[in-house]
């Protein structure tokens, strides 16, 4: 009797010291809310809501820029990206300096020009029908405008435009300097090194699960672990989140 005792008392211990170091697991996986910022870098988690501005994984210094509802399983953070509600590439039409003729004009946030801006004219079915870059004033100049349908402005790090072409319109693009990435998945790989500081690793920013999600994860995982890609460092900051981009 008295063995059966000390074997219950003991199934009692192990249960709650496995309850314990499972609620410690849990708790330390999951991500703290708050602001992450390193320079220009800076992840926002609040409510199950991620902002996020992140650049350096596509080369270069490109930044990209999202925000969606996220979720985490262990290690990976993916966040299921909406329509943005911050800064994006715009256009305005205005009436054609010339009747057979259609203007573009690209400039920059700070409304100076941009040159060697790629801008296409896309027929309404979506066929490429020209493709020009845009000289020191920022200007391009479509001459056969009776087919065009549409008209894509796209540059390395700037937020792509697409805009409905309407004749007898010149148009005057702003650019954005950041991609702005909506209704897609991306995923991180996120871990904390303390109570304070985050690294941070973009496995994908076009995700596909395909049929076998789990799988999915592991191989983006197998992939950065092989590519030897280099996390960022961000710190969580103690002041009251202000968008900024």
């Amino acid at each position: 009797m008295l063995l059966i005792h000390q074997h219950v008392s003991l199934m009692k211990k192990t249960a709650l010291l496995s309850w314990f170091l499972l609620s410690v697991l849990l708790l330390h996986a999951q991500l703290p809310e708050g602001t992450y910022r390193e320079g220009n870098d800076s992840l926002h988690l609040k409510d199950q809501y991620a902002i996020f501005r992140i650049s350096g994984f596509t080369g270069l210094s490109v930044a990209q820029v999202g925000e969606g509802k996220y979720e985490q399983l262990d290690e990976i953070l993916i966040i299921h990206t909406t329509p943005y509600s911050g800064s994006k590439s715009s256009s305005q039409a205005v009436p054609a300096s010339h009747k057979d003729s259609c203007v573009v004009e690209v400039v920059g946030s700070n409304n100076y020009p941009l040159p060697t801006i790629l801008v296409e004219s896309h027929s309404r079915s979506g066929k490429l029908l020209e493709g020009k870059v845009t000289d020191q004033q920022g200007k391009v100049i479509f001459t056969e405008t009776e087919k065009i349908g549409s008209i894509v402005v796209t540059a390395m790090g700037y937020d792509d435009l697409t805009l409905q072409y309407e004749p007898e319109k010149d148009y005057r693009v702003k650019l954005v300097g950041h991609e702005v990435i909506e209704n897609k998945d991306v995923v991180f790989r996120c871990r904390m090194t303390d109570e304070e500081t985050l690294s941070l690793l973009m496995l994908s920013d076009d995700f596909d699960p395909g049929r076998n999600r789990d799988r999915a994860l592991q191989k983006l995982l197998k992939k950065a672990q092989q590519s030897n890609r280099i996390d960022k460092r961000l710190k969580k900051v103690y002041v009251p989140y202000e968008r900024k981009f």
